[in-house]
């Protein structure tokens, strides 16, 4: 489905800037439910799990910020594609890029099966140091950056559409709407982590949760490492 409809995207960017920007929102809500979305889930249910959240409409907010500092992100790269028609595969598909993947996914994967600590990324929210509206923006901006090579097989496609329109207001907005789609899932985990918040740090269904994304995690981390042994032609 994701394919067919990359297929027709330009078809569709061609024919309406209003069904344009709509195609923008369904291809982040289709790329939400893509692996990519993974490596953002721990980070997103420990995010706001480390404020404390007691309630949803809390959540809802903490995630929101979070999900607009991805947005700022890719709203950036839409202005830079309209303004200076800049192609971005070469930036984002490229060996380095892989092994950076690679190793992301491998390190968050082995921090959710327990094999190495780092406590940002589980789900408990006693934390010396709760993070602030701030730090969560900024992490979203790092983490939509570091997710890009991920994304990039319809973001690519927006992209370079973007780049030949020329115009810089439509693909700020073309990205940010594109941008929102992605993160509407983030935010319903965020909004209702309250509910995960309040279990025991060891109970079943938060071991079930952990241990499954660090499943993932990993076997996403081995398929970017082929990826990059691919690409070298070692394989």
């Amino acid at each position: 489905m994701l394919y067919h409809f990359l297929h027709n995207l330009e078809e569709i960017f061609n024919s309406s800037p209003t069904l344009g920007l709509g195609a923008s929102f369904l291809a982040g809500i289709l790329v939400s439910f893509s692996p990519c979305i993974f490596p953002l889930v721990p980070i997103t249910l420990g995010v706001v799990g480390a404020t404390s959240v007691s309630s949803r409409t809390k959540g809802f907010f903490v995630s929101a910020v979070f999900v607009l500092g991805i947005a700022t992100i890719y709203t950036v790269l839409g202005v830079i594609a309209a303004l200076f028609h800049v192609i971005f595969e070469k930036f984002f598909i490229n060996p380095i890029t892989y092994i950076f993947l690679g190793l992301f996914f491998i390190i968050m994967g082995l921090s959710l099966l327990g094999l190495i600590k780092i406590n940002f990324f589980s789900f408990s929210h006693n934390y010396k140091h709760k993070p602030t509206y701030p730090s969560i923006f900024v992490l979203g901006l790092i983490s939509g950056l570091s997710i890009i090579p991920c994304n990039f097989p319809v973001l690519g496609s927006i992209l370079t559409l973007i780049s030949l329109k020329k115009d810089i207001v439509y693909g700020a907005i073309a990205l940010l709407i594109f941008s929102l789609g992605y993160g509407t899932v983030l935010i319903i985990l965020g909004t209702f982590t309250s509910l995960i918040a309040k279990l025991p740090k060891r109970s079943k269904m938060v071991i079930i949760i952990n241990k499954s994304l660090g499943v993932v995690m990993l076997l996403m981390g081995i398929y970017f490492f082929l990826k990059f042994v691919s690409m070298n032609g070692w394989l």
